[in-house]
């Protein structure tokens, strides 16, 4: 009688089968997991180049159209452009706000606001583009409200 040391093919195929299942559930989460910080990190940013723009408008009386010019700067952007590209987030500056919108399709905008119709007040929006399920998760992730519009603060 030989006495085998191993794993046979139908035990190294159940293991394999295992992981694949576990991954396919993790898989999901991880992604959403990372375009919620992603979405974290453009609406800091955005707040820093919003604060900068409103203390210029305080010190010129004219809205901010551009980042060359404000008291804020980002070490991989370098524009004297109305928009920049930043980490996945292209940055507009419009007469009523400063914009943030996924670059590539990406489902969901961050528009701050100088006065929000509204509102009537500085306010921080999350907007779904296209109908976008994803971007709508963002946005109901962000703001901790399902209701239109997304509300940060």
């Amino acid at each position: 009688m030989t006495k085998y040391n191993g794993f046979t093919l139908i035990e190294l195929l159940a293991v394999v089968l295992i992981i694949a299942i576990l991954t396919s559930i993790a898989m999901p989460q991880y992604r959403r997991s990372i375009r919620r910080a992603e979405a974290v990190e453009a609406m800091i940013n955005l707040r820093t180049v919003y604060d900068a723009a409103k203390r210029y408008k305080a010190a010129t009386s004219a809205p901010a159209l551009q980042l060359h010019g404000l008291d804020v700067e980002f070490f991989d952007v370098s524009t004297s452009e109305s928009s920049f590209l930043m980490n996945k987030f292209i940055y507009s500056f419009e007469t009523n706000g400063i914009k943030s919108c996924r670059a590539n399709n990406g489902g969901f905008c961050l528009h701050f606001y100088y006065k929000h119709n509204s509102f009537g007040k500085d306010a921080l929006i999350c907007e779904v583009q296209d109908g976008s399920k994803t971007g709508q998760q963002i946005c109901e992730s962000l703001s901790g409200k399902t209701e239109t519009p997304y509300l940060i603060e």
